[in-house]
């Protein structure tokens, strides 16, 4: 769902600019400065998803953390932390929007006989407030949230849960993603053919977790691919 159906870069590019706007006063200290710490740390923080997976049920504080070891590093009032990660996740919220392709795909693969599931990481009060704000539930067959299901991507039991509700052979099914160790890693040792979306902002670095099956850089491309 994020950064495939709902454009959550771009979100995340106007909200940590306006935050740090906003507080850059109160810290004395440069705005763009303070975001390109605050991205520093961010980047520390999550390059091994598997060392700190439990942390996408506690974004919040994953958030926090993130700005608290960036204000420390640069010798600012790490007591404004809280009040920053909270003024962005509003600010995302703000400015999330799906992507053009978004609805006309899911549309026009389901109109073609295909079952459509949603499998997504995350708390569930954040990720069904998305669902239900974007109206993407009646567009899917399956819903299946880290945060409800109790495990998330790259589990086999994810992919596993939601070919069975849909009654689907792993050989049947293609899973489109934009993370390489959840979404393609995770589909491809079940059996189910991984397909990376790009969008054409991502590329596949050396030492990569997994190579897809496919590469789009837009949905528009899948639809064409499934005959859709």
């Amino acid at each position: 769902m994020d950064d495939t159906l709902l454009d959550g870069l771009t979100a995340m590019q106007a909200g940590w600019p306006a935050v740090c706007a906003g507080v850059a006063p109160a810290l004395g200290c440069d705005p763009e400065a303070l975001r390109l710490a605050i991205r520093r740390e961010a980047m520390e923080f999550w390059k091994d998803e598997s060392l700190v997976g439990h942390w996408r049920l506690n974004l919040d504080g994953a958030r926090e953390h993130i700005v608290r070891a960036a204000l420390v590093a640069e010798s600012l009032d790490a007591s404004l932390a809280r009040k920053i990660a909270v003024d962005y996740k509003a600010s995302h919220r703000q400015h999330l929007r799906l992507f053009d392709d978004a609805i006309e795909t899911l549309e026009a693969v389901r109109a073609a006989g295909f079952a459509v599931g949603l499998i997504t990481n995350g708390d569930a009060p954040l990720q069904r407030d998305k669902i239900e704000r974007f109206d993407l539930a009646r567009h899917m067959d399956v819903i299946v949230i880290e945060g409800e299901f109790g495990a998330g991507k790259p589990a086999r039991a994810v992919f596993e849960h939601a070919l069975a509700a849909v009654r689907a052979e792993p050989a049947q099914a293609w899973h489109v993603g934009d993370n390489l160790y959840a979404d393609i890693a995770g589909a491809q040792q079940v059996g189910i053919h991984a397909v990376w979306l790009h969008r054409d902002r991502l590329e596949i670095e050396p030492g990569a977790p997994a190579l897809p099956d496919r590469t789009i850089a837009h949905l528009g491309e899948l639809r064409q691919a499934l005959g859709a």
